[in-house]
């Protein structure tokens, strides 16, 4: 497909000079010579730089609350905070509509990124090699970065087919304005996608170790392979081949990219050993990097320092804000008595202890201790909170008169009927607090690193990196390719290596007999819960109305009586709407119109 090289109005494109973080401040430093930026990235240091600029755009991209918006409010298994206003993107309202601000922003940034890698790849012609000059790049080390920026385009691409549907499918960089916009189809995207996968396959190495950890890998680019193939397969214009190319693509990288399961699930997760054998692929924070700020710990944690006399601003907690909560079905999901996972995903007694917790430190206790002393209530250290869970030795029920009997305020663990929120501590809003904007709930702790701090802005702090592929997900795609081109042993088999790596008695979690989808999205949800864009699961395997609808009490009893538009079946909300501010820039955007039902 022959495309029209243009910058689209509305889109904010980076400035291969200007704002791409990693370039600008080397050419600032550096870059003192006459140099134009057309011959600095000729060079071999300047391309290494830009290709450094390409990396750069997956954190404003992927560690961003627009992203987290998109990929995991309105779920089966994450709700909103605050259930006085209505959350369009978590409750499918009427005022969700093609001006909504995280899609906006979502499918800016990956244009901006696209404009940047087809930089990388239409420049690397030009750049001089070792055979031209001695101070040029060796010729194999040019293909390996090439093959790194299509990567990260085949990435972008696919981000963008499987949220919207459609695009501008943008393969050259931009050199001018233009305001007239050529769509292209999903079918086109793919063909693209899979182009620059089997380019970028050849290329790279298997792994990368050292100071290459971080880039792409062949692993890598085969894991978004498979994911790609095996989310074509469910649609209409999928290939009769598309779930058995899957499987077999994932099974490969299960096989052969050297990559292995870790065998303690906690080990994963804990922050000592964020480069484990497990990691296929992760966006990287260090303390000398550029936007050095992981946000991932402070979203699961509500506002613990408000409402509560003995609990202040301090650094034992850091910031919180509290964007997204576990639904009480997903708190029930877990078996705490056989299944390693829910102590290392959430606040519990095995975060309490300095050498089994995921900072290695004490903070994540399944209760909140007083830091800030009152004279005759709480002195320092003392239980301020406390969220009794299914591993602690004393959990119980607590009855009203067993809080009344105590200083503290307790949280119980959610019981019942796991679709009915109603009666349970966590999802009372304001309930036992002064603070009516909150709910009060048992914290997400996996994704906590010691180094965070507390500060006034309520930024992050975080330098942890940002797990993106792992080879958990890689088994669970297999299942799933498995299950969908009719092969039930190979399923069961994928499914239960995730699952008996998670036990704490040896049989306790293997399953038997037929897998289904919801078997499927359960395990996926228990493995790789905030990890992986849980709403493009529900999409892909078009169980988003069903599950959300059974699981999400907030989306049907809206604070107001307002009703939610989201059904089973077909429905618009599959796709995602193109934004209106975009398509008011263009002079054809009347003519583009909009997915669907938007």
């Amino acid at each position: 497909m022959k495309l029209k090289k243009y910058i689209i109005k509305g889109i904010a494109i980076l400035s291969i000079t200007g704002t791409m973080t990693a370039c600008s401040n080397f050419l600032d430093e550096i870059n003192h010579s006459s140099q134009s930026a057309e011959e600095f990235f000729t060079t071999a240091s300047g391309y290494e730089n830009l290709i450094i600029g390409c990396y750069a755009d997956l954190r404003s991209i992927y560690n961003s609350k627009d992203y987290l918006n998109m990929s995991q409010l309105g779920t089966d298994i994450v709700t909103q905070n605050f259930i006085g206003a209505i959350s369009p993107l978590n409750q499918y309202t009427v005022t969700f509509d093609t001006n909504q601000g995280s899609n906006n922003a979502h499918w800016n940034r990956l244009y901006s990124a696209l404009k940047n890698v087809n930089a990388a790849i239409g420049r690397a012609p030009d750049v001089v090699t070792k055979e031209q000059d001695l101070d040029g790049i060796e010729q194999d080390v040019l293909d390996v970065r090439v093959a790194e920026a299509k990567f990260l385009r085949a990435l972008y691409l696919f981000e963008i087919v499987k949220n919207w549907g459609q695009g501008p499918l943008l393969i050259e960089e931009p050199l001018a304005p233009e305001y007239t916009v050529q769509m292209s189809s999903a079918p086109a995207f793919y063909e693209q996608i899979f182009t620059d996968l089997n380019d970028a396959i050849t290329k790279l190495p298997a792994r990368q170790t050292g100071s290459n950890y971080g880039r792409a890998s062949a692993s890598a680019a085969k894991h978004l392979r498979a994911l790609a193939l095996l989310t074509r397969g469910y649609e209409d214009y999928g290939t009769t081949s598309d779930f058995e190319n899957a499987y077999n693509e994932a099974v490969d990288v299960i096989n052969n990219s050297g990559h292995v399961l870790v065998d303690d699930y906690l080990q994963i997760h804990r922050r000592a050993n964020q480069r484990n054998e497990e990691i296929i692929f992760s966006i990287g924070f260090s303390t000398t990097a550029n936007n050095n700020v992981n946000e991932q710990h402070k979203y699961y944690l509500f506002p613990y320092r408000e409402g509560w006399p003995g609990l202040s601003k301090d650094n034992y907690y850091s910031n919180d804000d509290a964007s997204f909560v576990p639904t009480k079905y997903f708190y029930m999901l877990f078996d705490w008595a056989n299944d390693r996972r829910a102590e290392v995903t959430f606040m519990s007694p095995l975060n309490a202890e300095p050498a089994t917790s995921i900072d290695g430190r004490n903070t994540g206790k399944n209760w909140f201790q007083c830091t800030s002393p009152v004279a005759g209530r709480f002195a320092l250290g003392d239980t301020v909170i406390y969220f009794p869970v299914p591993s602690d030795p004393n959990f119980k029920f607590w009855t009203q008169a067993d809080k009344d009997a105590v200083e503290f305020t307790v949280y119980n663990f959610p019981s019942g009927d796991p679709d009915d929120m109603s009666q349970d501590d966590y999802f009372r809003n304001a309930y036992q607090t002064s603070n009516s904007n909150t709910r009060a709930f048992l914290p997400v702790w996996k994704f906590k690193d010691p180094n965070t701090i507390f500060n006034e802005s309520g930024a992050a702090s975080s330098t942890r990196d940002i797990y993106f592929y792992r080879l958990a997900e890689t088994y669970l795609i297999a299942a799933e390719a498995a299950l969908q081109k009719g092969d039930n042993g190979q399923a069961l088999h994928y499914l239960n290596e995730i699952r008996e790596r998670a036990e704490k008695v040896p049989g306790s979690l293997s399953k038997t007999g037929t897998v289904t989808l919801d078997d499927i999205l359960d395990e996926r949800a228990l493995e790789l819960f905030g990890e992986v864009p849980h709403w493009n699961d529900l999409q892909r395997t078009r169980r988003l109305g069903e599950r959300v609808l059974a699981h999400n009490w907030d989306v049907t009893h809206i604070y107001g009586g307002a009703q939610t538009q989201l059904t089973t079946g077909t429905s618009k909300f599959y796709l995602r709407p193109l934004p209106l501010a975009w398509l008011n820039s263009l002079t054809n955007g009347s003519e583009i119109g909009n997915n669907p039902g938007w």
